[in-house]
C-alpha cells in the first residue's frame, strides 16, 4: 500500500463530501480528510486556538502523527485541489490507535502553527468547491464585511490554478460600477471581475494591481480601457486619496480611464485628455467632481 493511501478510509462513494485534506508534502500522504474545518479561519485579532478541528472525518493516515511540511488543501467534489495553505509543522491531538474506523465520521483535532485571518473564507470555499461557475456580481451579494474573505479565496484559487497576475480576458473595455462597493476589498473584487471576468483576480492591493499591469505589458497581453461608472460614489466611499492614487497608477501604466459621475451619463472625463502626470490628473479629477 502506497503512503498516499495507507490508513483508515471511508467508502469512495461519498468522497465528494470532503472539502479539506491535510497532506504531508514530502511523502504525499493524506494525514486526514474531512467535510469541514473549525477554528482555522478566524478574526485577525482573535487569540489563536489551541487546536483546529476536522469535522466529520473520512480518512486518517497511519504513517505519522506529525509532520514538519504540512499543507492544507481545499478540494472540489471531484477531489481536485482548488486552494492550498502551507502550514509547516502540525501534530495530531488524538491517538491514532483509538480511531478504529471513520464510518461514524469522528471530529478530530490537530495543532497548527498558525491560522487564516479571513473568517468567512471557509464559507466561500464551500461555494467554490460545489463546481458551479461563479456568477457575475456574486461577490456583491455578500455583506461588505465579507468581501475581504471573498477576495482572499479568489486570489488563492487564482494562483493555485496556475494562472498569473495578468489579464486573460480579451475584450477591449472593462466596466467598473462605483455604486456596487463601499470598501477597498469590494473595489478589488469588482476590479478583478471587470478585468478578468466572474471570479477573476487583478490585485488585492495597490501594489498587486501594479504587478498585474506590469505583467500584462511584459507578456504582451491585450490592453484594455477602463470605464469607471459612478466614480463620485467610489470617491465618497473610499476617499479621494485612494481613488486618485488608483487613477494615477492606471495612467502610469497607460490604461485609458473614462470616469462617469453616474447621475449624468453625458458628463464624463477620460484620463487620456489630461495626460500631464499624476498631479495634473488628480487636479482634473477634483475639478470634475466639484
Amino acid at each position: 500500500m502506497s503512503p498516499e493511501s495507507e490508513g483508515i478510509d471511508a467508502s469512495q462513494d461519498d468522497a465528494q463530501e470532503v472539502l479539506y485534506r491535510l497532506v504531508d508534502q514530502e511523502s504525499g500522504e493524506v494525514l486526514i480528510a474531512a467535510e469541514d474545518l473549525l477554528h482555522y479561519f478566524v478574526e485577525e485579532d482573535r487569540e489563536p486556538p489551541e487546536t483546529v478541528t476536522f469535522v466529520r472525518t473520512h480518512q486518517v493516515g497511519r504513517a505519522r502523527r506529525k509532520t514538519e511540511q504540512a499543507e492544507l488543501q481545499v478540494v472540489d467534489r471531484q477531489g481536485g485541489t482548488i486552494g492550498a495553505y502551507y502550514l509547516g509543522r502540525v501534530c495530531a491531538a488524538f491517538r491514532h490507535e483509538l480511531v478504529s474506523s471513520v464510518e461514524d465520521r469522528p471530529d478530530l483535532d490537530y495543532t497548527f502553527g498558525h491560522t487564516c485571518e479571513y473568517p468567512r473564507a471557509g464559507e466561500m470555499w464551500r461555494q467554490w468547491a460545489a463546481g458551479r461557475p461563479v456568477e457575475r456580481g456574486e461577490w456583491a451579494r455578500y455583506p461588505s464585511d465579507r468581501h475581504e474573505s471573498w477576495l482572499h479565496v479568489v486570489q488563492t484559487a487564482w494562483f493555485d490554478s496556475g494562472r498569473n497576475a495578468t489579464r486573460y480576458e480579451t475584450g477591449g473595455t472593462a466596466v467598473l460600477d462605483g455604486s456596487g462597493f463601499t470598501t477597498r476589498g469590494g473595489f478589488y473584487c469588482a476590479l478583478g471581475e471587470a478585468v478578468n471576468g466572474p471570479g477573476g483576480y487583478f490585485g488585492s492591493n495597490r501594489d498587486a494591481v501594479y504587478d498585474c499591469l506590469r505583467t500584462m505589458r511584459r507578456d504582451g497581453a491585450a490592453p484594455f480601457r477602463l470605464v469607471w461608472r459612478n466614480f463620485a460614489a467610489s470617491r465618497e466611499a473610499l476617499g479621494s486619496d485612494f481613488t486618485e492614487s488608483v487613477l494615477a497608477l492606471f495612467e502610469e501604466c497607460a490604461v485609458e480611464t473614462e470616469l462617469s459621475l453616474g447621475d449624468d451619463p453625458h458628463r464624463s472625463l477620460r484620463a487620456g485628455f489630461y495626460a500631464e502626470g499624476p498631479a495634473r490628473s488628480a487636479e482634473a479629477v477634483r475639478a470634475f467632481g466639484a
